[in-house]
């Protein structure tokens, strides 16, 4: 099998240092990348013309990973309608695109695959597609990203201001220049909104989605979590109560027993509910070189070993993020102060908000 890898960044050197390294039947023939500092030892496999690639035969895969969305789509949509396969972990274009690529690849009678995009080396995209087929998923929540997970981490276990942590996580590479997708969200929206789509075999839209950004919490919003002895997580959820829909991302304050307070630093998890098991639990490293190209290489192998999936997308939900009342730690101009019993959109009007925080329920009285 002969493939193609579309940009030689942090993950793209690492899916060809796995692939170089393991595989005899796998061969990288042509690298599409116009930095010359990445380059290297692998000028003799570079390219600078997409077309090239895309009209030789001798390519079966096309392994996305420029990141972006324009050029991104442009390349995939245009792999697959020359009928090539297509491995991605561009998780921003996915979630925009999802039924458009789906389709065009079930139209053209290739594999899109996009392990690579939720949860690092996590292998969770796969054996949701099986599960799906014998199990009612009705709830999925989790910790979808390892960089705001760090910065809580710092916090809350290494005694870290919200400044000091997220500059460390700059200095580390967790938190990319120039981009705000981690700490508002968006990241994990987009994580979310993969997942759903899997698993409730429906076609969603990111605007349905409800999201807090973590970057709204103020040093002293956490300061007082801090003082009551309790942790905040940056958690993502979704759940279908009689075809009702509610997704949502957002910062919660929960024990320091909790389940989700053993998921420490750059790890992620996610909890999978369906009609036939109470839960199952996916957890590993959510981000870094090697641990996202091992999730791209999984794909690949996928491919080579012509397992393949006929998905239905055929479900439609009522979206409702208010179906539920909670309640929630408040800060205004004046206070820090526990809500009384609300839905999403009457905290969101409370009088000179500032940020907050949904309590876990166990802790309502404790707070």
């Amino acid at each position: 099998m002969k493939v193609a890898i579309l940009g030689l960044g942090v993950v793209g050197r690492g899916v060809y240092d796995i692939i170089s390294s393991n595989f005899k039947d796998i061969e990288v023939k042509y690298i599409l990348e116009k930095d010359e500092s990445k380059i290297d030892d692998l000028k003799h496999l570079v390219v600078h013309s997409y077309e090239q690639i895309i009209n030789d035969r001798e390519v079966d895969v096309i392994i996305e990973l420029i990141g972006g969305k324009k050029a991104a789509y442009d390349f995939i949509s245009k792999a697959l309608k020359h009928k090539k396969h297509v491995v991605t972990a561009n998780k921003a274009l996915l979630s925009e695109k999802f039924e458009e690529l789906t389709e065009l690849a079930k139209d053209k009678d290739v594999q899109l695959l996009y392990e690579a995009s939720v949860a690092g080396a996590v292998i969770l995209l796969d054996p949701l597609k099986k599960i799906r087929e014998i199990n009612q998923i009705n709830k999925i929540e989790g910790i979808l990203n390892g960089s705001t997970n760090y910065i809580l981490s710092q916090i809350f276990l290494g005694n870290k201001s919200l400044a000091d942590a997220i500059a460390e996580a700059y200095h580390l590479g967790f938190l990319e220049q120039g981009s705000d997708d981690d700490m508002n969200g968006l990241d994990s929206l987009r994580k979310i909104n993969i997942l759903s789509m899997i698993c409730y075999k429906s076609f969603l839209k990111e605007e349905n989605i409800l999201r807090i950004p973590l970057s709204s919490l103020t040093e002293e919003f956490i300061k007082y979590v801090k003082e009551k002895g309790y942790i905040i997580k940056y958690i993502s959820k979704s759940k279908i109560v009689e075809n009702i829909l509610s997704i949502k991302v957002e910062p919660v304050i929960i024990h320091q027993k909790s389940s989700f307070a053993n998921i420490k630093f750059e790890e992620n998890i996610v909890n999978v509910y369906g009609k036939y098991h109470l839960k199952q639990s996916f957890i590993g490293q959510g981000a870094g070189r090697y641990p996202t190209a091992s999730a791209v290489v999984y794909d690949l192998l996928t491919i080579k070993n012509k397992s393949k999936y006929s998905l239905s997308f055929d479900k439609t939900y009522h979206v409702n993020n208010d179906e539920e009342k909670y309640r929630f730690l408040v800060q205004n101009k004046n206070k820090i102060y526990k809500s009384e019993f609300m839905t999403y959109s009457e905290v969101i009007k409370e009088k000179d908000l500032i940020c907050f925080s949904r309590i876990e329920e166990e802790l309502y009285e404790k707070l």
